[in-house]
């Protein structure tokens, strides 16, 4: 099924708030997890985050040093880049999962309904003590989202596996919960069987950075290597890739295919045939038309 025009408007303002609300959420929640702004030796870490914060200070670090003599960036601008590459992971993967879901490719429902969804209650009942942890504000929902995540980073390993120092920003359950919630809005239902969401959800993601790239080349600003992707990348919609293709590369296998005496896929089957029949009722409409 398609995205209705109104499901698209709603994807993009979905988008668009969980970027802005997402990265200052993470970065204040990372800097309290890891007590940033307090010293090391005073911050009264346990051993765990302990050595999560020197991990990630060291990298923050090495960063740094291979700045220098650039475009001088501190550690804060690093920190940002891996809150950034975290808090779109956690999009895309709910995104993925929600799609996958949707298009029955998952029988178990563990997204779609969030707390409300099927096999998250059969869980509840069937392991209540996983369920009933007094410090887990979640009860055992990101248990169970973790285990799906762990299954199909076996098949997406890309999306789903490792996301190397990126793993050191964790959202917490009311963080978690927003996102989940905003997915499974109503007016968005018709956007997770439509093949092209994956792609507008990419391109409503870096509209931000994008907009801001773009109001600093109108203020005679120089774009830095590391945000010429962010400006140039964007997603092309399938008609305009069809025509891309079929106006390149179409013609030249065309070509290929008469050189050889073959028989192409689009000449056995009617398609060109069809298309020209189309063209010509087109031109005549519009020949019509103007005549009246």
């Amino acid at each position: 099924m398609s995205m209705k025009p109104e499901a698209k408007q709603l994807l993009s303002r979905t988008i668009r708030s969980l970027h802005d609300d997402l990265i200052p959420q993470l970065t204040r929640e990372t800097q309290r997890l890891y007590q940033l702004r307090i010293a090391a030796a005073d911050a009264r870490l346990d051993e765990a985050h302990n050595r999560k914060r020197a991990r990630l200070e060291a990298y923050l670090a090495e960063e740094v040093r291979a700045s220098k003599g650039k475009r001088a960036r501190s550690a804060d601008d690093f920190l940002r880049d891996i809150v950034k590459q975290a808090a779109s992971t956690l999009v895309n993967r709910l995104i993925v999962l929600r799609v996958l879901e949707a298009g029955q490719r998952r029988r178990n429902l563990v997204l779609s309904g969030g707390q409300e969804s099927p096999d998250y209650i059969t869980f509840a009942q069937l392991a209540p003590p996983l369920t009933d942890v007094s410090d887990d504000e979640s009860r055992g929902y990101e248990f169970l989202l973790g285990l799906v995540f762990e299954e199909l980073s076996v098949d997406l390993p890309g999306l789903f596996g490792p996301a190397g120092i990126a793993d050191l920003i964790v959202a917490p359950w009311p963080i978690l919960r927003k996102v989940i919630e905003a997915l499974n809005q109503p007016g968005l239902e018709s956007c997770w069987t439509d093949d092209m969401t994956l792609g507008w959800v990419y391109q409503y993601w870096n509209d931000p950075d994008r907009e801001a790239l773009d109001a600093k080349l109108n203020a005679r600003g120089k774009l830095e290597g590391h945000e010429i992707a962010s400006k140039t990348q964007m997603f092309t919609e399938r008609y305009m890739v069809d025509w891309l293709l079929q106006n390149s590369l179409g013609p030249l296998w065309l070509a290929i295919c008469k050189k050889n005496s073959w028989t192409p896929a689009v000449v056995a089957n009617g398609t060109l045939a069809n298309l020209d029949a189309r063209r010509a009722n087109s031109a005549a409409s519009a020949s019509a038309a103007r005549c009246r």
